[in-house]
Formats: C-alpha cells, sequence, structure tokens
C-alpha cells in the first residue's frame, strides 16, 4: 500500500518540515501548490537556515527570493566561510541583512571566518538585539586582520544576551591569544567552551565571576610553567566556582596550572582531561581527587609522557607494571570502578607511554611511531570489552592492533581517516562502517591497489574530501576513481621518489573532465606553468577554491604571477598569494 504525501494531515507535514534545512525544504516544496506555499508561509514557524556548501547563484537566490517572507521565523542560522563557501560572509554583508534583523533567533553560529577585511566588529554589531538567542558559537574563526581590542564590545554584547546558555569561542586575532574580560555579568550562560586561549590566574578568576551560574567550562590551554608560581598563590576558590560540576581541559602541560584549576572547582563531578609530559601515577591522582576534587564521580583523562630511560624489553615491561600498579588499589578498582588502558613503545632512547581512562572517551585514537615494539596492558579483566565508539580520527595502521587486546575493538563513528594500502580484513573489523567518514587521506604505493581504494570510496557515502599523500603516478586522478559525495581534492601527494606530483596542462584537461574533477568544489595541485591555472578555473565547472602551487613564482620575476592571473580570469576570482609559490584563487 502506498501512501501520497499530500494525503497527510498538516500537523504531520509540518512536523516534517521540522527535520529539514530551509534549503532543503523550500527547494523541496515550494511552488507545488497552494497548500504547501500556505503551510510554509503561514503556519510553518520554525526555519533553519543552514548556509554551509550553498554556491554563491543559489545563495543570492535564497536571500532575494525566499528570505524576506521568513526572516521572522527563523531561529537557526548558520553561516560560513570556509572553502566551500569562499566569501560568503561578504555576500551576506552585500545583500543588507544584518543580525539584529534575525529577532526570533534562537542558535546562531559563525563557521570558520577567515582573514576577510570585510568582516570586522561592525558585522557583528547587531548581536545584542537577539534577545532570544539561546546558542552562539565561534568554528575556528581566523580573523587575523583584527586585535583583540576591537572585538571587545562584541564580547560584552553577549555577556549581556538575556538567555544566551551555551557559548563556543574559538576565535584567533592578530598578535594575540588571550581573553578580553566582558564588563557584564551574564546570568544566563550555563556552558562555556573557550580554545585556543592563553590563561592566567587573575583572567580565569575574574572570567568565571562574570558567569557565575556556569555548569559546564571547557578550554585548551599549551601554557606551559611559566606562570605556575602565580597561579598556584592567586587561585582560591570562591561563591562564583560553587556552580560548576563538569570541567574539560584539553592540552594540558602545567601541573602546577592543572592543580590550581582543581583547587578552584571543588564542587566538580565530572572530570575530563588531556595531559602532555606531566609524570602522573594512580596515586598522584588520589591525592588530587581526595585534596581537591572530592565530590567527583566520572573521570575521564588521557596521559602522554616519557615515563623513563628505555633499557630493555623486559626492564621496560617491568616499569610499566609499577606504574599500572598504582591504578590496581581499591580506590581505583573497587571504590570507583574506574579502568585504564596503557599503550608503551620505545623511542629516541625512552620508553613512552599513553594511559588512558575506559572506556575511551576522546575523538582521536592514540598515534604511535611506526613500531613492532607497541604493547599494550590495562587494568581491567580480559573478558571486559570497552567501547570506542568516540573516535572520529585515526591514522589507521595494522600493526597498532596486532595486539590481542586491541584486535577486537570497533570504531563505528569514524570521520577522518588516514591510512596506507593494502589493507586486510582487520580493517573492516576494527572500522566496519564508513557510513560517517568525512575525509580520506590514503597512501597508495602501487597499481595493484588501485581497486581496494575504490571499494573504500564506495563505502563511504559521505566523504567530502579525498587527498594523496603517496602514490604512484598512475593511480592520481583522473583516473577510474568514483566518489558521488567528494568535492575536495588535494593532489599535492608525493610520488616513490618523494618528488610533487605536478600536473601539465594535458593532465588538468584530463582530470577537469574525469568524475571527481567535474564535481570537485575545492581543489589543491602542484601545476606546471601559469596557464594550467587558467586552464583549470575555465574547466572545472563546480570549482569554487583553487589552492594552487607553482614552484617558479618568485619574487624575482620579471612579471607577477597574480596579476598576470587577475588580469586572464573574470573579476568574480579572488586571487591571495598565501607565500611565493602557492596562490589560492576564490570564487
Amino acid at each position: 500500500m502506498t501512501m501520497k504525501l499530500e494525503s497527510l494531515s498538516n500537523e504531520v507535514l509540518l512536523d516534517l518540515f521540522e527535520l529539514l534545512d530551509v534549503v532543503n525544504l523550500l527547494r523541496a516544496f515550494s511552488g507545488l501548490n497552494t497548500r504547501f506555499n500556505s503551510l510554509l508561509v503561514g503556519d510553518f514557524q520554525s526555519y533553519r537556515v543552514d548556509l554551509r556548501s550553498m554556491s554563491k547563484e543559489d545563495f543570492y537566490i535564497f536571500y532575494s527570493t525566499y528570505l524576506p517572507s521568513i526572516l521572522n521565523r527563523i531561529i537557526y542560522l548558520r553561516l560560513s566561510d570556509d572553502e566551500d563557501t569562499p566569501c560568503q560572509c561578504s555576500h551576506f554583508q552585500s545583500t543588507g541583512f544584518t543580525l539584529n534583523r534575525f529577532i526570533r533567533l534562537r542558535s546562531l553560529i559563525f563557521n570558520s571566518f577567515s582573514t576577510d577585511v570585510n568582516i570586522n566588529q561592525e558585522f557583528f554589531a547587531g548581536l545584542h538585539h537577539l534577545h532570544n538567542l539561546t546558542r552562539l558559537k565561534f568554528v575556528d574563526c581566523r580573523l587575523y586582520h583584527l586585535h583583540l581590542e576591537d572585538f571587545r564590545d562584541v564580547i560584552d554584547q553577549i555577556w549581556n544576551l538575556p538567555k544566551l546558555s551555551r557559548l563556543y569561542w574559538h576565535i584567533s586575532f592578530k598578535c594575540s591569544r588571550r581573553f578580553s574580560l566582558p564588563k557584564y555579568t551574564s546570568r544566563s550562560l550555563r556552558y562555556l567552551t573557550i580554545v585556543n586561549y592563553n590563561y592566567d590566574s587573575y583572567d580565569f578568576a575574574c572570567l568565571l565571576e562574570k558567569t557565575p551560574y556556569l555548569r559546564k567550562f571547557s578550554m585548551l590551554s599549551d601554557d606551559y610553567g611559566d606562570q605556575d608560581i602565580r597561579i598556584s598563590r592567586n587561585f582560591l576558590p570562591s561563591s562564583h566556582t560553587s556552580s560548576i560540576r563538569e570541567l574539560t581541559l584539553f592540552s594540558m602541560r602545567s601541573q602546577a596550572l592543572m592543580t590550581s584549576l582543581f583547587q578552584f572547582l571543588p564542587h566538580v563531578t565530572h572530570l575530563k582531561i588531556e595531559i602532555f609530559s606531566i609524570d602522573l601515577d594512580g596515586h598522584q591522582w588520589k591525592k588530587m581527587i581526595v585534596n581537591y576534587l572530592p565530590q567527583l564521580k566520572d573521570l575521564q583523562f588521557k596521559i602522554d609522557l616519557d615515563l623513563c630511560r628505555s633499557i630493555d624489553d623486559s626492564t621496560n615491561e617491568d616499569k610499566i607494571d609499577q606504574y599500572l600498579s598504582t591504578y590496581r588499589t581499591s580506590f581505583w578498582i573497587e571504590h570507583h570502578q574506574w579502568f585504564i588502558r596503557c599503550h608503551w613503545y620505545q623511542s629516541n632512547g625512552f620508553l613512552r607511554i599513553c594511559v588512558y581512562s575506559l572506556p575511551y572517551v576522546f575523538s582521536y585514537f592514540p598515534l604511535f611511531d611506526r613500531n613492532f615494539n607497541f604493547h599494550t596492558k590495562s587494568t581491567c579483566s580480559p573478558d571486559m570489552n570497552h567501547p570506542y565508539n568516540s573516535v572520529r580520527d585515526i591514522g589507521y595502521e595494522p600493526w597498532m592492533f596486532h595486539d590481542e587486546a586491541l584486535s577486537h575493538i570497533q570504531m563505528v563513528n569514524v570521520e577522518k581517516l588516514s591510512l596506507r594500502l593494502p589493507i586486510g580484513q582487520q580493517f573492516f573489523s576494527i572500522i566496519p562502517k564508513l557510513e560517517n567518514l568525512f575525509s580520506l587521506t590514503v597512501v597508495v604505493p602501487t597499481e595493484n591497489h588501485r581497486f581496494q581504494l575504490q571499494t573504500i570510496l564506495d563505502r563511504a557515502p559521505r566523504l567530502f574530501s579525498l587527498s594523496f599523500n603517496y602514490s604512484i603516478a598512475s593511480v592520481m586522478p583522473p583516473y577510474r576513481y568514483t566518489g558521488s559525495s567528494i568535492r575536495r581534492l588535494d593532489l599535492l601527494g608525493y610520488d616513490p621518489w618523494r618528488c610533487r606530483h605536478r600536473y601539465d596542462s594535458k593532465k588538468c584537461m584530463e582530470l577537469s573532465q574525469s568524475p571527481l574533477g567535474i564535481q570537485c568544489r575545492i581543489l589543491a595541485i602542484e601545476v606546471e606553468e601559469p596557464k594550467c591555472i587558467v586552464q583549470l578555473i575555465y574547466t572545472m565547472i563546480n570549482l569554487r577554491t583553487l589552492n594552487v602551487s607553482y614552484e617558479n613564482d618568485e619574487c624575482t620575476n620579471e612579471y607577477d604571477l597574480v596579476k598576470v592571473l587577475q588580469h586572464c580570469l573574470p573579476s568574480t576570482w579572488s586571487i591571495t598569494r598565501a607565500s611565493y609559490g602557492r596562490i589560492i584563487l576564490q570564487s
């Protein structure tokens, strides 16, 4: 029995509309008939606008045709300025639509804003009008043309938003990785994440005083020990930190800073922490938890360090057993039931270890040098299987899973993968699903492995980016690879003689006519001569960003290659020299 879409009730259709972003929704249903038009214009009240991957032509059609009629019903807006949607924010500005007009907005995301000089503090000036905003994210925004001081007013606007509960802050400014303290106190913020931010004690204490109702705080800091003494003296618990229950710390490298943070936040119940080069064993962990984190219930950690000088296999294993014994006490096994796994191997005369809590909760699987002396042990019994479902990023090597304890783990949510062909059947046992794979970097050493790569591509329906790190010339695109979702190609890999693959005019034409070349929107490539650049721009019909390397682009040349390209190419293409020998073209 079949059912027509029109037979569904209006209520069901409106629920269906909720699942679709506005671009696909309007493309699918607008103009079909008067009933659908009435639902879209009159009854549907919650539009979600995600502009990632939208072409410039579709962007202007959307803003001229659809936006005016739905502006007051948009609750979600995501703007992107990455390689796939270059200059989108400038296009947004040119339409005349400013942020203050999205008065019902609840969620706002700025994705990969770049060094476009048109994007300044004025672009964000309307934030204080968004009184319904509950979530705000700045994801990998690189505003290198702005100083932090230029952004102080924007930060004050954010802290003064009445309903904002979640803030993700990942912005890089010119000559600064500090954070400007807000003037106002936010009574709504509950979840705060700050990435790439240098901390000192005064800033941290004052920041939390301005956000007294935080429940979860996350930060990435790569500070070393320069401020250790001052931090340890100034971090004191206060009523302003009593609300924080969840703490996430990435790239922690200072034990004094870490200890001070624990003292400063004594009511934390959930801790997730990534540590580098800090020598902590189970006894030291216990001491910190008992003294500073008495309410801790959930501990998730990963530590990478050189444990000691490497002597021989037998002595090294004794050292590992001594280390693991500190995690086998009643505090760990009986009281908390916290288990850990330790990987170790020899490198440059040291015994290097990676120890982490189980189940594994980090997005990338631990990466090691190619070393067949790699070993692993755990404090849990062999019949206990802990998931690795959180892993999103892995550099796969078969030798990493030769140990029986790791041979049965599975990673079902991998999004970013690098590997070297050939792969055995164990690969599909460890990574049984490729449905979420977004980026693949591959080494193809011989022609015989070309078919295995195609098998992987066939099993990855969402694969967006394909990069060749190393391969022989005969397996490079535009040869017989296909993948309907691939939009980004990185052809800057090396051949067996460690020379970059370089494309001449003939190879560029073959690339532009191949299946992958026709659908390609982002291309990284090295060319033989400048005319290849012009050829790629005019023949690759879907190209949006071209990252091109040309060895003979030098400051001593008689002509400036950028000026030559500006003369030869349409004015819709912006041309930037990232460095001599590397030029970026975008449209």
